[in-house]
């Protein structure tokens, strides 16, 4: 397979997509402060399922007992307002797949208590997961192997390059741009609809559009949406090699009826503060 790293220029086919009548964003708040952006998508073969997609936890405490309140730096990585949050959601919207966009914790030693929280989570269809950057890093990196078998013991199913097809959704979860190879695999012609899950955007952005148009949608985090976003402006800073092109939202691209959604995710990094960009999951709702 080749390395989707060479195909430059396809990002200028993406544009921003505010919705159609047969896919179109609400947006509300859910307790704990959480945005979600929830999606119709109009699907008759799913009617009735749901998927929920959160990404960039960036957990940095050990504590899964205290309750974190969102207010001030840091108050967005305990496990147990993360814990509290993502609980609540899930309760609340019930949905049928839980796919997380990578970047679960900060440092290594945090793993056992954020697979204490992601294995409170879980959903009849399954979950899936792939790794982000931070994951990766060899500064705090555990072995592969290791990282597996942590999410496997949660009940999640990590995806690395892989595909897999659960009910009448078929998962494609790919390797990190900056710390793997990506690499896109599977097209079932059975699945109803395809989901291409990958933790940088510009993976995305650089697929050619004959690989793009396999997927319906693609399910993106790592920009953290910015963190800190101006007015009619935007982010101040994008983590992307296309700065602002995909910071966050949802974008189309001109050549096929795929769809991109670049998530502000959870966590933060670096600058341990959120101005105008809250923590967010996605709910896709299918419908007739």
């Amino acid at each position: 397979m080749p390395d989707y790293r060479k195909f430059h220029g396809n990002h200028r086919l993406f544009r921003y997509f505010v919705g159609s009548r047969n896919f179109r964003l609400e947006k509300r708040y859910l307790p704990f402060g959480l945005l979600m952006n929830e999606y119709t998508v109009t699907l008759p073969e799913l009617a009735g399922e749901s998927l929920l997609f959160f990404t960039d936890l960036h957990i940095r405490f050990g504590t899964t007992g205290n309750l974190f309140v969102p207010h001030g730096p840091g108050s967005w990585h305990g496990t147990g307002w993360i814990r509290c949050a993502l609980n609540e959601a899930v309760e609340m919207m019930r949905p049928d797949y839980l796919l997380f966009g990578g970047d679960l914790v900060t440092y290594a030693v945090c793993y056992p208590a954020a697979m204490e929280m992601m294995a409170s989570l879980s959903a009849p269809r399954g979950c899936f997961a792939v790794l982000g950057n931070w994951d990766k890093r060899r500064r705090w990196w555990l072995p592969f192997r290791e990282i597996e078998r942590l999410y496997e013991r949660a009940g999640w199913r990590l995806l690395v390059n892989e595909s897999v097809r659960s009910g009448g959704v078929e998962i494609c979860g790919v390797d990190d741009y900056k710390m793997g190879i990506p690499r896109v695999c599977g097209n079932s012609t059975a699945a109803a609809y395809r989901i291409l899950l990958s933790h940088n955007p510009d993976t995305v952005a650089e697929l050619p559009p004959d690989e793009l148009s396999r997927f319906d949608l693609a399910l993106c985090g790592h920009t953290h949406g910015g963190q800190i976003r101006i007015p009619f402006f935007g982010a101040l800073r994008a983590s992307s090699r296309y700065w602002k092109r995909f910071e966050y939202g949802c974008r189309s691209h001109r050549m096929c009826d795929t769809a991109m959604i670049v998530s502000s995710g959870i966590g933060t990094t670096w600058l341990h503060v959120r101005m105008n960009c809250p923590p967010e999951i996605v709910l896709v709702r299918f419908q007739r």
